[in-house]
């Protein structure tokens, strides 16, 4: 995906929804490449049934949204 750095400055949440969803977006000025936005993990997709095995306990859930507010 392409966007400008205006778009950026102005809709960043649109700008980087694709970003989360582990797309890059190039980032041009005046059409020229200015930067690359990238995801810093790799993101995977499990399906439900996968997910249900997983062992998960309340102390990895914890862990997890504390880690999300740093």
């Amino acid at each position: 995906m392409k966007s400008t750095l205006t778009d950026l400055h102005r809709i960043t949440r649109k700008v980087m929804r694709p970003v989360v969803a582990g797309k890059k977006v190039a980032i041009t000025e005046h059409g020229a490449p200015l930067a690359m936005i990238s995801p810093d993990y790799e993101r995977r997709i499990l399906p439900a049934e996968e997910l249900r095995r997983l062992p998960i306990s309340d102390q990895a859930i914890l862990d997890a949204i504390a880690g999300s507010r740093e």
